[in-house]
């Protein structure tokens, strides 16, 4: 029992203070990469660093570590230090828990009333009261298409915004939009964070255009105007769409994305997969080094001290 209470609270502070130190760095590259235009996936690789390092860092090295080395009587008394960053960690995780289920929670209420509203259309779903074009859900997406837009839009301008919807769909960004709002960090209490996600949005919206149009100057000019079409027709409707959704039409975004399908430049920079492979086995490769070098040990020797002689 005094392992497993150990466990949970060390566990916590090595969550806050890896957190932390991976914000700051997210921050630091954050601006050294400036405006630079960046992949999708990079950006959304950078907003979600000190998530999933923290957490990565307390599964697969420090727990292990603890429970290898610690003893599972001892008795050990912990400061008001690592009480605050357990609180730090404890509020972090609520915070990212309760946000989970409250998305969640929107997602599966409006999915339920598009089902009984929608019609089927194709591969999409009318629904009267909805603004606009939609990928609707966040583990099982349908393409929405608000009545107005369905009456607005020619077949070609039509086709090619389904076609762009179809592009967030296939990335799963309904998904990744989800991680990013729950995610428990102390990076998204940053600005850095926040211009993260925009440009990870900007990005991923010139992605689905370029899939969308497929090099095709006519489909460019098609969603082009489709754009703005459904920008003059968006207006507050009685099924508002969840921050998890995919939208056609996000207002900040719509100068840049007809500009660049009007001017033909729709290409959208891609994350490299050497770069993501890299990623994977450094994943896969940190722990088994800390176990053959012995850094396990090491990690142990330094929370005890931390336990030793913080206040």
């Amino acid at each position: 029992m005094r392992l497993a209470f150990s466990s949970i609270l060390l566990g916590l502070c090595w969550f806050a203070i890896v957190n932390v130190a991976s914000t700051l760095v997210a921050a630091v590259l954050t601006r050294l990469i400036g405006n630079r235009r960046c992949s999708a996936g990079l950006l959304l690789g950078l907003r979600l660093l000190p998530a999933a390092l923290s957490t990565f860092f307390v599964l697969s090295m420090f727990l292990p570590a603890h429970w290898r080395f610690e003893p599972a009587g001892s008795d050990e008394t912990f400061g008001v230090t690592l009480a605050l960053f357990a609180a730090l960690s404890l509020l972090l995780i609520g915070r990212s828990t309760l946000r989970a289920a409250r998305m969640l929670r929107t997602d599966m209420r409006l999915a339920a009333m598009t089902r009984r509203l929608a019609t089927p259309r194709g591969i999409a779903f009318e629904v009267t009261d909805l603004p606009g074009v939609s990928l609707a859900g966040i583990l099982r997406p349908k393409i929405l298409v608000g009545s107005q837009a369905l009456a607005t839009l020619t077949p070609a301008e039509l086709d090619v915004a389904i076609s762009h919807e179809i592009a967030h769909q296939r990335s799963l960004d309904n998904f990744k939009r989800f991680l990013i709002c729950c995610a428990p960090d102390v990076f998204g209490w940053l600005p850095e964070a926040r211009t993260l996600e925009s440009r990870w949005e900007a990005e991923t919206e010139c992605q689905a255009d370029a899939l969308a149009v497929r090099g095709d100057d006519n489909r460019a000019v098609s969603l082009a105007s489709a754009l703005v079409k459904v920008a003059r027709l968006t207006r507050p409707g009685a099924i508002s769409p969840s921050p998890a959704w995919s939208g056609f039409h996000v207002p900040t975004l719509l100068e840049m994305r007809v500009r660049y399908l009007v001017d033909g430049h729709t290409r959208a920079p891609r994350t490299r997969a050497a770069v993501w492979r890299a990623f994977v086995a450094a994943a896969l490769s940190l722990p088994a080094s800390a176990w053959l070098l012995d850094f396990s040990y090491t990690l142990h020797e330094v929370t005890e001290t931390m336990v030793t002689y913080l206040p």
